[in-house]
């Protein structure tokens, strides 16, 4: 009887097989025509046949040599591609790209360059002469800054205004007076030539500024204005002029 129970045993264990496997067909009930198609059409691996993306090359370093300057290392490619690589045309119009400039590649004796260096001309000649004219109000510089450590309560209270005033006063005549003698209005000219004008400059701004304190001690006083400037023109008459610097030789040795 053993072999009837094995025989059982076994024939229902490969029931129970065939039913697990068909449990696992995603349709239990397909044709078995259909099924063998199936499988004969698809592909045995699912996975993507699509081609792995190429590795992109690396880029090249470049040595940097630290004792050149950042502008005096140009790169390897530092020459600029053509104009006309980068229209869409691209041979089509070479001859008329050819001739093209582009605003970086205007002439520097153009119009423009010349304007911009009139421009930059005047900007240094000005700043040239602020500075002259403030040099030569050293002294009312010092007295409102002087002012300004030691001024009385009423003098910091009013934040120096009569020195400020002043200094001010004293560095637009002096850039009046300098214009009016021709500073620096020769290029190339002798430095020594310009030092003359400059302290030129300074002695008719020391004139007038007598002149006016004459005038208004007058006014305070009640004295005649015209007989105080008269009496102070003529102090100015008496003093020396001004050294004629433009017959000085620099490299003569005094004796």
């Amino acid at each position: 009887m053993g072999w009837l129970w094995g025989s059982s045993g076994s024939s229902s264990s490969d029931n129970d097989k065939n039913k697990a496997s068909d449990s696992k067909k995603p349709i239990p009930t397909l044709d078995p025509s259909l099924e063998d198609y199936f499988k004969s059409s698809t592909p045995k691996d699912d996975r993507p046949t699509v081609a792995p993306p190429a590795e992109e090359p690396l880029p090249e370093l470049r040595v940097v040599d630290w004792s050149k300057k950042p502008e005096e290392q140009k790169p390897d490619d530092a020459e600029p591609p053509p104009p006309h690589s980068l229209s869409a045309y691209g041979d089509r119009y070479k001859d008329y790209w050819a001739t093209y400039r582009g605003p970086r590649g205007i002439r520097d004796d153009g119009p423009e360059a010349q304007m911009r260096e009139i421009v930059e001309g005047m900007k240094q000649k000005r700043f040239l002469i602020g500075s002259a004219a403030r040099e030569n109000c050293a002294y009312e510089e010092e007295a409102m800054f002087d002012c300004y450590k030691h001024g009385s309560w009423w003098q910091t209270l009013m934040m120096c205004r009569a020195e400020s005033q002043r200094f001010g006063k004293c560095q637009e005549q002096q850039k009046e007076f300098l214009k009016a003698l021709g500073y620096l209005a020769e290029p190339g000219r002798d430095p020594v030539i310009e030092e003359r004008i400059q302290m030129h400059a300074d002695k008719l701004f020391r004139q007038q500024l007598a002149q006016d304190d004459a005038t208004t001690a007058a006014l305070k006083s009640g004295q005649n204005i015209g007989e105080a400037v008269a009496k102070v023109k003529a102090q100015q008459a008496m003093e020396p002029p001004t050294p004629d610097y433009s017959k000085f030789n620099p490299n003569e040795k005094g004796t």
